[in-house]
């Protein structure tokens, strides 16, 4: 039975995961709804089934809930103070990873749950890669969720070179290279970025000589992707720069700098004065959508910057709770992992701490905390089962 409800519950993950892309299969086909669209509608069906199992799976739950609750009660306690519509559909989105990796740490897993766990994420990626490859080639470079699909495949590419570092198999490093020309080929500069980290900086590559074999390809790659003209041409105004310009322009909002921010440049100066004015608690749930509705003509409805986001809306006592969820949560992990024996705990642990440092990456760049069903909910899934019981067939 529970093995059942294990599986229906991935299956689930699964499917909110891809449902998001029917739009862009069936563009025409699939609008808004009742005010959402299909992106909108995939998060509040996952909300419902991780909510339905948490209350009706009875089992004891492993997951570090303690580290999380501080941001969850200040979460609602912001929402309560200052209500709206807006602000409650923030809330439980940055709620609903939470409660994933809640119910994910109640089941029990084995070596057969964790292979066909792998199998079906590999299935989902790959059905997504072939309609990025349809968008490049039919539909003049439009891929879908260009920012946030990435970052899905960035947990398989973890996964994958993590399960290399371990087992020596060359089919993930194969994996692995297949997953990084998504974002290659697209020129989503911060997933790049992070597929690097992962490549060099996974914590399951223990080996000296690895280290130094994949720091030293790692470097090579950036250097590689630095020089590709779809880098240059998307990085700098003028379509051409060194490594020397980025080191002193790196800075995504100075208006002044040469680096092509896509326009992140602009955010800051927008939210500044509130900012200034509401530094400690924060101007309120979504107070940061309701700026950029005021400016007429942005194109934006986010700050694509999750540290700005939560500093507006719940200011530094809210940013505080959100990186003390991340920092306590990523110590007790690496305690796990620096005493652990088992082949398929270190692969989860060591690539849940890889993503989590990933995952602050990208938020300095992207509304990463909102993505959920493309990455938020995976990672806390990932996290889930790391804290979550195997059973005596899960061994090396």
């Amino acid at each position: 039975m529970e093995n059942k409800k294990f599986r229906n519950f991935y299956r689930w993950l699964f499917f909110t995961a891809f449902l998001p892309y029917l739009a862009y299969i069936f563009p025409e086909a699939l609008g808004a709804i009742a005010g959402f669209n299909i992106t909108g509608w995939a998060w509040l069906l996952m909300l419902f089934v991780a909510s339905y199992y948490m209350v009706t799976l009875r089992v004891k739950r492993s997951f570090p809930l303690f580290f999380w609750l501080p941001w969850v009660a200040y979460l609602l306690f912001s929402l309560a103070v200052d209500f709206s519509f807006y602000g409650l559909q923030l809330t439980l989105q940055y709620m609903l990873p939470v409660i994933v990796g809640f119910v994910a740490s109640g089941f029990s897993y084995d070596k057969e749950m964790l292979h066909w766990l792998y199998t079906n994420m590999l299935l989902l990626c790959g059905v997504i890669a072939i309609l990025f490859i349809v968008g490049f080639v039919f539909s003049n470079g439009y891929t879908p969720f260009a920012a946030f699909t990435p970052m899905m495949m960035a947990v398989m590419a973890a996964i994958s070179i993590g399960a290399f570092y371990i087992t020596k198999q060359i089919r993930f490093l194969i994996v692995y290279a297949l997953l990084f020309l998504i974002p290659f080929f697209d020129v989503t500069r911060m997933a790049m970025l992070v597929f690097m980290f992962i490549l060099i900086m996974h914590f399951a590559n223990r080996n000296i000589i690895y280290k130094t074999l994949f720091g030293t390809v790692g470097v090579l790659l950036a250097l590689f992707v630095f020089n590709s003209k779809g880098f240059q041409e998307k990085t700098f105004f003028s379509g051409v720069g060194q490594l020397s310009d980025l080191e002193s322009n790196i800075n995504y909002y100075d208006e002044n700098s040469i680096f092509n921010s896509s326009g992140r440049a602009r955010f800051f100066k927008y939210y500044e004065n509130g900012l200034k004015a509401e530094p400690i608690f924060g101007n309120g749930p979504r107070a940061d959508l309701r700026v950029l509705e005021s400016i007429v003509d942005t194109g934006f409805s986010e700050a694509h910057n999750d540290y700005i986001s939560v500093r507006y809306n719940y200011g530094y006592v809210g940013l505080g709770f959100l990186l003390f969820g991340f920092l306590a949560t990523f110590i007790s992990l690496y305690s796990k992992f620096m005493n652990e024996k088992n082949m398929y705990k270190m692969l989860l642990q060591s690539s849940a701490l890889t993503l989590t440092l990933g995952l602050l990456m990208a938020m300095y760049s992207e509304n990463m905390l909102k993505s959920t069903v493309f990455f938020t909910d995976f990672y806390f899934a990932l996290l889930g089962m790391v804290f979550g019981s195997f059973d005596n067939k899960t061994e090396s």
